[in-house]
């Protein structure tokens, strides 16, 4: 995987959305169909509205304060469709051949792990 400094949002598509502890995994697919995956670490909040598999039209990166950014998609009609507010994200773009899902785990299984089991009653 290639760490990328950004990305061409426009006429991409959320694919899925994986979150773990503190941290939030986005599978994302460019126009020209490059598969990338979007991590977010120490995440503090997320807020999500029908963003699987429609069309966004602008990725905006806004300094909240001192600790935290807020990271927004938003679709065709300028909704936003999925708000991150996080410490940092990394882009990483996936090779040709990868299943963008799959590529979700390739980062590392450490993202979604942390919580304990369940335990019978």
């Amino acid at each position: 995987m290639k760490e990328l400094k950004s990305f061409s949002e426009c006429d991409g598509h959320i694919e899925s959305i994986l979150i773990g502890c503190r941290t939030v995994k986005v599978s994302f697919q460019t126009w020209n169909a490059k598969k990338l995956i979007i991590i977010y670490d120490d995440v503090e909040s997320l807020k999500e509205q029908n963003s699987i598999f429609g069309d966004i039209s602008e990725y905006t990166i806004s300094k909240t304060d001192d600790e935290f950014t807020q990271y927004t998609f938003f679709d065709a009609d300028n909704n936003s469709v999925l708000s991150i507010l996080a410490r940092s994200a990394g882009i990483f773009e996936v090779g040709e051949n990868a299943d963008i899902n799959s590529a979700l785990f390739d980062v590392g299984y450490e993202y979604i792990g942390g919580q304990e089991p369940l335990r019978p009653d």
